[in-house]
């Protein structure tokens, strides 16, 4: 089973892995525009969940909440 969904044409793929410190499960998603092999954007933020399972579901609900243009955005300075 996947758990990867399609929504408002793109895929949002969770890629979350356990963090040692903090530990926990992290809160971090690869987009990729719906029919492109390409041009993938990873977000993540600096959360972290006690199971896999929360952290998939976390990190799906931030997928959406990026595609919606909801959720914000660190800036790096040096850029």
């Amino acid at each position: 089973m996947t758990n990867r969904i399609e929504y408002n044409g793109y895929v949002i793929e969770p890629t979350t892995r356990l963090n040692d410190d903090p530990h926990g499960w992290t809160l971090e998603v690869r987009l990729t525009p719906t029919g492109s092999d390409g041009d993938a954007r990873r977000c993540r933020a600096p959360n972290t969940y006690p199971t896999k399972e929360v952290a998939v579901a976390r990190c799906l609900a931030f997928g959406r909440r990026v595609v919606d243009g909801k959720a914000k955005r660190k800036v790096d300075p040096a850029t």
